[in-house]
């Protein structure tokens, strides 16, 4: 259970290495002062006060927006946790997918304008529009078996030094581009194509 705990006893912790950029950081605030909500901030108690473990742009954006107070969840954890605890806590994290964060945008925008929508979420007006054309968009169209047949190929082989030296060397005397080239030399096109 989250416990209030005033604002001028959380102290960050030296070592944090996440660092949010002011205009996310503004959107933070925003979100906070429009909800009332965010996850409690992870402290552990430090030197008769409390070091803050994950949280550090919580705390900004509620002090920005005058608030005395934060909700805390606190952690009784050694220096050397309170470290691993730094390391992980702002890295584990997962990836949007953007089939569905398109959904998700596609859903805010059926009830809220678009300059709205960019003052609460990380994206730009931009980005939000582009992620809504892809929820938006038909699935693409299966490419036939038969087309595939045609569709080039990458081939890959091995030679030793001496043997790539030779190769070059011929490359060069029959002129034109490396690919053209090679396909003439295995007879695949004319040689004569290639230049």
């Amino acid at each position: 259970m989250p416990t209030p705990i005033p604002i001028e006893q959380l102290h960050a912790h030296p070592a944090n290495s996440n660092v949010m950029p002011a205009k996310l950081l503004k959107k933070l605030a925003a979100h906070i002062e429009r909800s009332g909500r965010y996850p409690p901030v992870i402290v552990r108690p430090h030197d008769g006060a409390y070091q803050v473990l994950d949280g550090h742009h919580r705390i900004e954006a509620l002090k920005s927006l005058g608030h005395a107070e934060a909700q805390c969840e606190v952690w009784e954890v050694d220096d050397r946790e309170a470290l691993v605890l730094l390391t992980t806590l702002n890295r584990l994290e997962g990836s949007d997918d953007p089939k569905k964060r398109g959904a998700l945008v596609g859903a805010l925008m059926e009830g809220m304008a678009l300059p709205a929508m960019a003052k609460l979420l990380p994206e730009d007006a931009g980005r939000l529009k582009a992620l809504a054309s892809i929820h938006a968009a038909p699935p693409p169209r299966p490419i036939r078996p038969e087309a595939l047949a045609s569709s080039p190929v990458a081939v890959t082989f091995f030679v030793t030094k001496e043997q790539r030296r030779a190769l070059e060397r011929r490359l060069e005397e029959v002129g034109g581009t490396r690919e053209s080239a090679l396909l003439g030399l295995t007879g695949v096109i004319d040689a004569t194509q290639s230049k």
